[in-house]
């Protein structure tokens, strides 16, 4: 696998334990390393398309069988949802652009699979300027959360023991040449998302709402995920419990 020390990666590589061998040695690769935080693409969209598109072609090309991580970002903000696969590809800015661009062009490769990841959210995510952590974050500090936009946005949270599952699943089973839903099939407004994680910490802040709307930020999306749960897949961790995981491991430390 590649991008062992993401968020993804990182509980990867505790669920394979022993089975995990370095990429040149693997019979399949999962291949997760990527530069996914939206405002460095806008700020640097070319080290972006080289870390998103030339990476995973190399990967790809390099290795027996590859599943590539994509996002459900390709799909474009405003998609009718719950989205299936089938639905055109149209992304908004740099980042979804080259998640989509490398997702075409591996789908023509031999023996790669494409998982089309909803938003990914659990312990040990070190990246703050996402939902979840930076909402952590804020209240381990004692700071109102910071709510980018009106909160209206609707997200696909996928709590990270599910999406390892799910890789799991299409490295063994995924169909080469295709691409899976991974999600959760619901969509949670983001300053709903915020509140919940208030109410599990027990804090009594309100979410900062900056209003507007960020580039490559609005929008709803949803994912129909039929065509992986006939693989035998299904999320088994909800909202509130995966905040409740997430926040318990941050105050454990």
């Amino acid at each position: 696998m590649t991008g062992a020390g993401g968020l993804v990666g990182s509980h990867l590589v505790a669920a394979l334990g022993d089975d995990h061998v370095p990429v040149e040695e693997a019979d399949v690769v999962i291949h997760l390393a990527a530069q996914t935080i939206v405002a460095t693409a806008y700020a640097d969209p070319a080290a972006t398309f080289e870390a998103n598109v030339a990476l995973a072609w190399r990967t790809a090309a390099a290795a027996p069988r590859t599943v590539f991580a994509s996002t459900d970002q390709v799909y474009g903000p405003r998609p009718p949802t719950p989205v299936a696969e089938d639905a055109p590809l149209a992304p908004e800015g740099p980042y979804a652009t080259s998640k989509a661009a490398a997702d075409l062009l591996l789908r023509a490769m031999p023996g790669t699979v494409v998982a089309r990841l909803a938003n990914v959210y659990g312990p040990g995510d070190r990246h703050a300027s996402r939902l979840v952590p930076g909402t952590v974050a804020a209240i381990r500090e004692g700071r109102r959360p910071v709510v980018r936009g009106d909160g209206s946005a609707r997200r696909d949270l996928l709590y990270v023991a599910d999406a390892v599952s799910a890789l799991l699943v299409l490295a063994e089973r995924g169909e080469e040449g295709e691409a899976y839903n991974v999600g959760t099939g619901e969509g949670h407004a983001v300053v709903e998302v915020v509140e919940a994680l208030l109410r599990v910490a027990g804090s009594d802040l309100e979410p900062d709402v900056l209003g507007g709307a960020p580039p490559g930020e609005g929008g709803e999306r949803a994912l129909d995920t039929a065509k992986l749960r006939a693989l035998g897949w299904e999320p088994r961790v909800g909202l509130e419990e995966g905040l409740r995981r997430t926040w318990a491991s941050a105050v454990q430390g």
